[in-house]
């Protein structure tokens, strides 16, 4: 693998040093000028063959002015002529028998020498002569590069602009449109990066291109200031695609990786600074090496990355070796290392990069769309294949819940029936077995017994939660039982349904409310002495605003002691045992109690919770003493 990307990455310098090489379309030799004059000093004229070279001349400009002879008959006068220029540095002014009609100087695009600019001047037909006329080209220097003229061409305007209109195409108007797309590129990266300013990757290629959209667009300019901005956007550029770099190939930035801004602030403080002299030596020192340097370090970090066996790596790297290829072809030029045509192509293959590395990141953003909707569709079969188990598990779990909800009322029911009815039924065998069997009391046990019995199936009708439903039906029961003491029941509602709907309110509940409300009544029958009970159920809230609900029940009798009522004056056996499991009933059921007893009666108020508890709360003993004995069947109440 390591020989065959070498041999890649030589092939690519091949091929670079080849396309440098092409000869690009000239006019005929025919229409080639070729004797020039070039005037040294003020009317001394030496003779020069094109392509003639300059000095350099620094910020400060300096002319040097060309004159040759060509011949024009009034029988050309149908074609129009015009003078054809493939290169020069900097800028040339282009005048036939003393009238320009050219001036480079005044467009900045054609000021720039990394452009390989053409020049085509057509010519008026009203200022040509028959016989001799006289062409007069001033090429202007200035800045660190040599001044350079190419050959110049005079001939019928078709044949030169042919050769014109494709360099035009391949100098001027192809890096004018990767020119627009490296801001449609830098725009875009700037989008990515300003809303994930985390990954500074895209930040370094963004402003990397942005430098490269100034660099491409500026003319050359005239202030050694603007000369220095210009100069050192180069190596700034190349810094951030070090950074880039740096990143891509998953190394982190360290803060000597600094200095690799260094050359190009220098080359600002320059510009501010010293003088035009000066800031020619310090770019000359600084620009163009600090570039290639740069170039060769990202060129270098690819290279590890290549041999780390990173495939992405391989790509680029032949990219920046192509990079690097014309990074070193054009300071050969710069130098008069290579013969044939002055051109510079540097500035084009870093477009072409900033491209390749486009069509890549959109490359890779294809791919990671692609893995992004091969992840959704593995994470859509996999939470159906979830909700498939789940929704086994609900249903698994909805019939253990059944059963177990069934087990529990199997339970609840057996219970009461046991603690109820249960016992009343044993209290009956008891006293039929006694030898004198009292039919009385055998009476009001069975009486009980049924009492028992109704409740707990009155318990079993579906209520939904309706309260009031279950207190309809405890209504008659008890309105029977308080007449067959000549006592009288006031049933009185408040609101406008008494109670709301309770929606976890189960059958157990309403058994421990009926037989606590039955033991309520009870004691007031056996213990007040009153002739009235009054029943009061209302609406009410609790601490956190819920709807919640009250029931109230107050005697007329004389009051009693609630704690250890009394039967005509005598302490009853068991005395507390009744109050004992009211509380503990109500306990079972979050209610809160609160008894008040006087001479004008007793009064119990119960606080129903919003949400009654779902199993009975921890403390209260078993089963057995939790639910406790049914509450004595008051005589001749059946």
């Amino acid at each position: 693998m390591a020989v065959g990307f070498l041999l890649l990455q030589l092939a690519i310098v091949f091929i670079c040093i080849q396309i440098r090489q092409i000869p690009f379309p000239r006019p005929s030799e025919a229409y080639r000028v070729e004797k020039l004059w070039r005037e040294e000093a003020t009317d001394d004229w030496h003779p020069v063959i094109l392509p003639d070279y300059r000095p350099t001349a620094g910020i400060t400009p300096t002319s040097t002015t060309y004159r040759a002879q060509f011949q024009w008959s009034p029988s050309d006068a149908g074609t129009p002529i015009a003078v054809f220029v493939p290169r020069f540095t900097t800028t040339i002014a282009i005048a036939i028998n003393g009238s320009i009609i050219e001036d480079t100087a005044r467009d900045p695009s054609k000021r720039r020498p990394d452009r390989n600019t053409p020049v085509l001047a057509p010519i008026a037909q009203s200022l040509l002569k028959p016989g001799n006329n006289q062409v007069t080209i001033t090429l202007q220097v200035w800045g660190p590069l040599q001044g350079y003229l190419d050959s110049l061409y005079i001939g019928p305007d078709p044949v030169m602009r042919a050769a014109h209109d494709l360099r035009q195409f391949l100098f001027g108007t192809l890096p004018m449109v990767l020119g627009a797309w490296q801001i449609t590129f830098g725009t875009i990266l700037g989008m990515i990066w300003l809303n994930r300013r985390h990954d500074a990757i895209y930040g370094y290629l963004a402003f990397a291109t942005v430098l490269g959209v100034v660099q491409h667009f500026a003319g050359l300019p005239r202030s050694s200031i603007g000369a220095g901005f210009l100069g050192a956007m180069g190596p700034l550029e190349a810094a951030l695609m070090l950074h880039y770099i740096l990143l891509l190939t998953g190394r982190p930035i360290q803060r000597y990786h600094a200095l690799a801004f260094l050359p190009g602030l220098l080359i600002i403080v320059a510009a501010v600074l010293f003088s035009p002299q000066y800031l020619r030596v310090i770019y000359l020192v600084l620009g163009p090496p600090s570039v290639g340097i740069l170039i060769a370090a990202v060129w270098l970090v690819l290279m590890a990355a290549v041999w780390q066996a990173r495939t992405h790596a391989v790509y680029l790297a032949t990219i920046f070796t192509a990079v690097l290829s014309c990074w070193a072809l054009d300071v050969m030029t710069l130098n008069n290392l290579i013969g044939g045509e002055r051109l510079f192509v540097g500035r084009t293959s870093y477009s072409l990069v900033l491209m390749a590395l486009g069509v890549w990141l959109i490359w890779r953003f294809v791919q990671a769309l692609k893995e992004a909707d091969g992840f959704a569709a593995t994470l859509v079969e996999k939470v159906a294949e979830a909700e498939k188990k789940l929704r086994a598990n609900f249903a698994r779990e909805e019939e253990r819940a059944r059963s177990e909800a069934l087990l529990a009322e199997r339970t609840r029911l057996m219970r009461d029936l046991h603690d109820g009815l249960g016992g009343q039924l044993v209290s009956i065998v008891a006293l039929s077995e006694q030898a004198k069997p009292s039919g009385e009391a055998i009476g009001d046990a069975a009486r009980a017994a049924l009492k028992d019995l109704r409740l707990v199936v009155d318990a079993m009708e579906e209520i939904n939660g309706d309260l009031m439903l279950a207190l309809a039906s405890w209504r008659e029961r008890i309105d029977t039982q308080l007449r067959a003491h000549q006592m009288k029941l006031d049933w009185v509602i408040r609101g406008h349904q008494g109670l709301p709907i309770f929606k976890n309110l189960r059958s157990w509940h309403v058994i421990q409310l009926i037989r606590l409300m039955d033991e309520v009544v009870t004691n007031a029958v056996k213990h007040s002495g009153g002739k009235r009970v009054a029943v009061m159920i209302e609406p009410a809230s609790d601490e956190a605003g819920r709807p919640a609900g009250r029931i109230t029940i107050q005697d007329d009798g004389h009051g009693y002691d609630a704690e250890n009522p009394s039967l005509n004056g005598k302490p009853r056996a068991h005395a507390g045992r009744g109050l004992f499991n009211i509380r503990r009933r109500a306990a079972m059921c979050d209610i809160r109690m609160l008894i008040r007893t006087s001479a004008s009666g007793t009064r119990i108020e119960l606080t129903l919770p919003a949400e009654f508890p779902k199993q009975v709360a921890e403390g209260h003993g078993d089963a057995a003493q939790l639910f406790g004995p049914t509450p004595t069947a008051l005589p001749g109440a059946f």
